[in-house]
């Protein structure tokens, strides 16, 4: 086996990741024959695969070959501003899950969905939640995603709401007009208050976390079930947080564009 060649990964995702591998800061333009013969892959599983990479705007054709898209580095932009971010957070997220024992999360928004960049799980063993680092869930359908859509801009809010609201809960908010009245809210309490909304059982406060300007950059919220406590309560605490958070912020330029 050549020094380039490597074992024919078996799964789809190894597939792929095999096919991204390829392309490296000194060869970032490649044909689709080098492709097929580093990766292992047959040249029409290669190219079935490159047209599905380009379809979805990972991989772009060239009179040249083909190199990564603008989605890589859309993605790759993200998961810089999420490291960045999670990095400034994480003490602040800890003092409020040690203050409250809630499950606390730190969450950014793209496009219609809320992104969770950090989760600290609870105390409550029993309590269920479906988020995860990395995992999306509707912006409309958490309090998280609610925090940044109050203070973000009207093309923000537009692209966020769907066409069909798709009950996540049985607290799952139904329409743009029960949705643009909970922003409302959002605005005049200072926080997002979900119950039932994305979870079944959970209940949610959230903060928005924002910039100079107070246009929002993410939102930390603190989850708990739903019913057994008042989380109204600990919406000061969350708010607390998301206030210390916003002052570190603004006394960093580097965070001004994030």
């Amino acid at each position: 086996m050549g020094s380039d060649e490597r074992s024919t990964p078996r799964s789809m995702i190894g597939r792929v990741t095999a096919v991204l591998g390829t392309f490296t800061a000194e060869e970032p333009m490649l044909g689709v024959n080098d492709i097929a013969r580093r990766t292992g892959l047959a040249k029409s599983v290669t190219s079935r695969i490159l047209a599905e990479l380009v379809a979805a705007d990972f991989l772009e054709r060239t009179d040249r070959g083909l190199r990564v898209g603008i989605r890589l580095f859309e993605l790759g932009e993200l998961a810089q501003r999420s490291k960045e971010l999670r990095q400034l957070a994480l003490a602040a997220m800890a003092d409020l899950r040690q203050a409250t024992g809630m499950t606390v999360q730190l969450s950014v928004l793209k496009g219609a969905d809320q992104i969770y960049v950090e989760i600290l799980r609870g105390r409550d063993p029993d309590m269920v939640i479906r988020s995860r680092v990395g995992g999306r869930v509707p912006a409309y359908a958490t309090a998280g995603g609610k925090a940044v859509l109050a203070h973000a801009s009207d093309d923000l809010v537009d692209l966020a709401i769907p066409v069909v609201f798709q009950a996540l809960g049985p607290g799952t908010v139904p329409d743009e007009v029960s949705l643009r009245r909970q922003l409302e809210a959002v605005r005049t309490d200072g926080y997002a208050h979900e119950i039932e909304e994305s979870n079944p059982g959970v209940e949610c406060i959230a903060c928005p976390i924002v910039r100079a300007d107070g246009t929002p950059i993410a939102a930390i919220s603190a989850s708990g079930p739903a019913g057994r406590i008042d989380m109204v309560r600990i919406a000061p605490a969350v708010r607390m947080a998301a206030l210390g958070l916003n002052r570190r912020i603004r006394a960093n330029p580097a965070f001004s564009t994030l």
